[in-house]
């Protein structure tokens, strides 16, 4: 185990909060226009950068740089101490006071969060204690405070994202992508890449029904260094019975070529790969195309030394 982190029993866990957590906290506070702003600022950042040292000791990714309260302008507007789990959405991190027996429940993220964990921050805000988790269901418009009494277990989160991972893999791309139904993680082109120079995406019809694409930022954590890419997707439907699949991988606005060796490979239903490609030195980017049929289970996987993500999809 980490050795930020200790048992304190079966359900407890407690985390020491060291000068990076604080270092953060205080450079956020400072940026506030109220001493209670700051305070308030302060407060949640220790509780998502404790949430963020705990989730370090599983292949959980996370990242912090696209959550809310890492925005210097949401979170100086709002009050949210939120982490992203990459591809699984966001954590709410709910700070206490030791003493206190009430969480409070802003009304900005009282919806899209996979969860709330309840953090009390004690010692003279030397260390963390997590308390457990209050499961998004629980949670409505209406809902401004929980009572400590009604957290469940810290078990419950790892639940709940098993749960969210299911629901992900054949349900949210593919067929409901050619009836205009997205995720917002999957944005237009012109949006995500905009700015900067795209290749032509390939039609294998002439005759397209419909043809979709859209672009996906994702990142993920290889040897303590944050990957990041962009990866864009363009679905056509040229029958009733085949979809024309054509993927490109770029670089994240911050670097101008791919990891050398990440490999973009297609894998079928049982994992068996069935097509791959391997960015090499300089490559600014690169693309797949292939087919399927409607009903066709297909998974997009990323990977570069042993670490992947993989994108799951249904024609």
């Amino acid at each position: 185990m980490n050795n930020q982190l200790s048992t304190i029993n079966n359900e407890q866990l407690t985390i020491l909060l060291d000068s990076n957590a604080h270092n953060y906290a205080k450079q956020f506070a400072s940026q506030q226009a109220t001493i209670e702003k700051g305070k308030q600022v302060y407060l949640n950042t220790l509780a998502v950068y404790a949430v963020y040292t705990y989730l370090k000791c599983f292949p959980i990714t996370t990242n912090l740089a696209q959550s809310d309260c890492w925005n210097p302008v949401l979170r100086g507007m709002f009050n949210v101490a939120d982490l992203v789990l990459s591809n699984l959405g966001k954590l709410e991190c709910c700070g206490l006071l030791p003493g206190e027996e009430v969480i409070t429940i802003p009304a900005e993220v009282r919806d899209n969060r996979l969860g709330y964990l309840v953090v009390l921050l004690e010692n003279e805000l030397k260390e963390a204690a997590l308390l457990g988790f209050i499961p998004s269901k629980a949670i409505n418009y209406d809902t401004e405070t929980v009572n400590i009494s009604q957290i469940q277990p810290l078990d419950r989160l790892f639940d709940t994202l098993d749960s969210v991972q299911k629901q992900i893999n054949l349900r949210q791309h593919g067929r409901k992508w050619l009836s205009g139904l997205f995720t917002p993680d999957w944005q237009p082109v012109e949006t995500i890449m905009a700015g900067r120079v795209t290749r032509s995406l390939a039609t294998n019809s002439d005759a397209a029904l419909t043809t979709i694409s859209r672009g996906k930022a994702i990142s993920w954590e290889v040897n303590n260094i944050e990957e990041k890419v962009i990866l864009i997707l363009k679905i056509t439907e040229s029958n009733s019975e085949v979809v024309d699949i054509c993927l490109q991988l770029y670089p994240d606005r911050e670097s101008n070529n791919l990891p050398t060796s990440l490999s973009i490979n297609i894998l079928d239903e049982t994992g068996v790969t069935c097509l791959s490609a391997i960015a090499k030195d300089s490559d600014d980017w690169i693309q797949l195309e292939f087919a399927c049929h409607q009903g066709e289970v297909f998974n997009i996987e990323l990977k570069l030394a042993e670490v992947s993500i993989i994108e799951k999809f249904v024609v």
